[in-house]
Order: structure tokens, then C-alpha cells, then sequence
């Protein structure tokens, strides 16, 4: 399994892939689309976690992508909790379902 993190954030990306690796995942993120988008043609990517703050229309694009590779998308609703508790809470379970 590996994890692509993207957002528009540098040190909310920064600390999304930490949280993952934290748990024994491996994971890479960006705050730019177009390297979001090599990596999930690249790279084997199994899962793209999707900031809330990113854009309807390169989230969109990136979707697409990913469903073209069968990458599993998760689209980040955080509601005011912070990214840590948020990816433990709600991401980690859903990776295995």
C-alpha cells in the first residue's frame, strides 16, 4: 500500500505523510498537482487522500486520474479537527475496507 497525500499546505502535507509513516505506511505528498498526478502514473500508489482546501476542478482532474489507475480516493472533510487526529480517526480505519 502506498499512500499519496495532496493539498495545499506545505506543512499540512508535511505532517499528513508523517502521521501515515507514523502508522507503517508508505506515503508521499505534494501541494502540486502536477506531481500528484506523474505520481499516480508512476508510482503505485494505492490510495489518494485529497485536502479539503484543494480546488473542485484539480480535484476533479485528480479523481479521474486516480479511478484510471483504480486508486482508492478519499476526499478529506476534517470539520475543524486537526490533521492528526482526523487521518487516525477516519482515514487509517477506512484503508482497509
Amino acid at each position: 500500500m502506498k499512500i499519496l497525500a495532496i493539498g495545499r499546505e506545505q506543512d499540512v502535507v508535511n505532517t499528513a505523510v508523517a502521521v501515515f509513516q507514523s502508522h507503517g505506511y508508505a506515503a508521499v505528498g505534494t501541494i502540486a498537482d502536477d506531481e500528484a498526478l506523474d505520481a499516480l502514473d508512476i508510482d503505485e500508489i494505492t490510495h489518494l487522500i485529497i485536502g479539503g482546501g484543494v480546488e473542485p476542478a484539480s480535484r476533479e482532474q485528480l479523481k479521474r486520474r486516480a479511478e484510471a489507475h483504480g486508486v482508492t480516493v478519499h476526499e478529506a472533510v476534517r470539520n475543524g479537527r486537526g490533521i492528526e487526529g482526523y487521518l487516525e480517526e477516519v482515514v487509517i480505519p477506512s484503508l482497509h475496507r
